[in-house]
């Protein structure tokens, strides 16, 4: 330890000891008399913030919390919803093709069932909304996109046609 903070060290100590002795000394009067002193300085000090001010940091404290709290909850929502997406994905890709047309299947029967059940204004909406959404996004995508998503949609419709001729040739 360097001599400077020792000597520091040392007054500091001396004028605690001080302290401590004096109070030790005081009367009960004396002691009530400080204890009194210290309890109305902090009073002034409470009274000088208004309890509107009070209040209005409190409401402002809570209404940060809050904001946080929710904020928190909205991305532990979607943290939730990607890590389920992730289980889901690897869950299909670890299953069989047996088992992948077994969900399609079933998927699409579920599909068909609710589709059955709408009404014939329920199913006008739909559709316009699809297209729509589709108009949307290939309004939005790039020359190479259209390209690839044409080049992908023929080789669909050839193997359709090829599976179609060659299954009728039987």
């Amino acid at each position: 330890m360097r001599p400077k903070r020792r000597k520091l060290l040392g007054r500091r100590t001396a004028a605690a000891s001080a302290a401590r002795a004096a109070r030790a000394s005081e009367t009960p009067e004396q002691t009530s008399l400080r204890l009194s002193r210290m309890a109305s300085s902090s009073a002034a000090r409470l009274s000088t913030e208004s309890a509107a001010a009070r209040t209005e940091k409190l409401a402002s404290a809570a209404s940060t919390m809050s904001a946080c709290r929710a904020r928190l909850s909205a991305e532990e929502r979607s943290l939730q919803n990607s890590q389920d997406a992730v289980r889901e994905a690897r869950l299909r890709a670890s299953q069989s093709p047996a088992q992948k047309t077994i969900r399609r299947l079933r998927d699409a029967t579920v599909k068909a069932c609710s589709r059955g059940l709408e009404s014939p204004e329920q199913t006008t909406s739909r559709r316009l909304r699809n297209t729509r959404d589709t108009a949307a996004s290939r309004a939005s995508e790039q020359p190479q996109e259209t390209a690839h998503r044409r080049f992908r949609n023929g080789l669909s419709t050839a193997s359709a046609r090829a599976c179609t001729n060659h299954c009728s040739s039987r």
